[in-house]
């Protein structure tokens, strides 16, 4: 049976890019001896959401990140695996932060709210569902007032 070992999701810097952030899954694929998906490819899909802790006074928005990668499974044992995606650091600012204007009708920072993303990891032979796990939560401020 095919197991998904110590999924994690972590949000990097991309260097050079200072408004870029790169989401990463990594885990490790575990194949059993006589496991099915060895000979086949394994369809790795993420999806990387906000979840709601209840610590700020406004919900997260309903978004979602969606990356995919293929593995060839060719023998037992585990296959460590990274899956990235980069993506702009105002998108995972999912909850929305506060503004004030000021005398001359510009913006002010009031607030940053810790924002929380889990991911979540699912795995396929053929179209058919052969493991699925998520993520622990990780937490940051990754918007336009963060200090990630």
């Amino acid at each position: 049976m095919v197991g998904i070992l110590q999924p994690e999701l972590s949000v990097e810097r991309v260097p050079n890019r200072p408004g870029e952030r790169c989401l990463v899954v990594s885990y490790e694929l575990d194949i059993a001896q006589d496991d099915p998906a060895i000979g086949h490819v394994v369809r790795e899909e993420v999806v990387v959401e906000p979840r709601d802790e209840h610590d700020a006074p406004v919900r997260p928005q309903p978004v979602a990140f969606r990356f995919v990668d293929e593995v060839t499974v060719t023998e037992p044992g585990t296959i460590d695996r990274r899956l990235e995606k980069e993506v702009h650091r105002v998108d995972l600012d999912v909850e929305q932060d506060w503004w004030d204007t000021d005398m001359a009708g510009g913006t002010e920072p009031i607030a940053e709210f810790a924002d929380h993303l889990d991911a979540t990891l699912t795995l396929r032979v053929g179209g058919i569902e052969i493991a699925r796990r998520m993520t622990p939560v990780v937490t940051g401020s990754w918007g336009a007032l963060g200090t990630d």
